[in-house]
């Protein structure tokens, strides 16, 4: 009986202030919604940006180097394995794999960060009428920031291989903007999801760790068309991978070249990102309105 006198109230006086903090937006409008509320509180995103790299880097020793240096150094480990060890004949082989691990790992951690981002910023939900979109935004352009300055790491190898910056390098912001877009929108679709299923985490952690080996990071997209042939079934099933399009792109934007792609792997490629966004954004604006009073 004490317990119910203490949850009652509670419950009254919580549920009308969700209410006020998180209003209903109509399932249509949901994508555009997400965008004026991210648009309205640009500023506010920023500064979570800018605080989210910062907690990332601040007590570390190098700080905001750690951006460049990491991947820099995993591509010294790549060039000294394939390059003098394996004496690989393909000497762009290294910078190839390190711009998939680039993207790849853009992808893997907006994914998970954006399944995760009701849970893991509970405590500021609860004090704060923000918009709950705000926090997976920011966590996804956090990424997409330490991305684009990895990227850099790129350049010593154009110049060891006496590639010029050409008119295809379109592709790489393009590709990285996919893969965002990708990330983000299958998040959102299983965010709320996690609040009641904490496994749904674990399950696309683990997806995401074994969807390297599944991805044109360690091979390419030439290869797989040199082995299985371009009619070959598995090829299409390969191809649902939604990152392999992106990632074969990033490569080819800094080789100067364009990749031959089936119409329909293309057009495949280029809805998906936009298709789940949508899907996401009215999933997740239908659903975490509800699911945030568990937390």
């Amino acid at each position: 009986m004490g317990e119910s006198s203490i949850e009652s109230p509670l419950d009254d006086v919580r549920s009308p202030l969700l209410k006020d903090l998180h209003p209903k937006v109509p399932l249509l409008s949901a994508p555009f919604a997400i965008q004026k509320n991210l648009s309205k509180h640009r500023y506010l995103l920023g500064n979570m940006v800018k605080r989210n790299l910062n907690q990332r880097y601040d007590k570390a020793l190098l700080g905001y180097l750690w951006t460049l240096l990491e991947p820099a150094l995993l591509a010294l480990v790549y060039y000294v394995l394939f390059v003098i060890i394996a004496d690989y004949e393909d000497q762009s082989y290294p910078m190839l794999i390190l711009l998939g691990v680039i993207g790849w790992g853009l992808f893997a951690r907006i994914l998970n960060s954006t399944v995760s981002t009701l849970v893991s910023n509970a405590g500021m939900i609860k004090q704060s009428g923000f918009p709950l979109e705000l926090y997976s935004a920011s966590d996804s352009r956090t990424n997409l920031v330490i991305s684009a300055i990895s990227l850099l790491t790129v350049i010593p190898f154009m110049v060891y291989l006496n590639l010029q910056p050409s008119s295809h390098l379109w592709m790489l912001p393009v590709a990285m903007f996919m893969l965002y877009l990708s990330a983000w929108g299958v998040g959102l679709m299983v965010a709320s999801a996690n609040v009641v299923f904490p496994d749904v985490a674990h399950v696309f952690r683990f997806i995401t760790r074994a969807g390297f080996f599944v991805s044109p990071i360690m091979w390419t997209y030439e290869l797989l068309i040199e082995r299985a042939g371009a009619d070959s079934p598995y090829v299409d099933i390969a191809m649902l991978n939604p990152v392999v399009v992106p990632l074969t792109m990033m490569k080819h934007s800094v080789l100067g070249t364009i990749p031959d792609f089936a119409t329909h792997h293309i057009v495949y490629a280029v809805a998906f990102p936009v298709v789940v966004y949508i899907l996401g954004s009215m999933i997740f604006s239908a659903t975490s309105r509800g699911v945030v009073k568990r937390l």
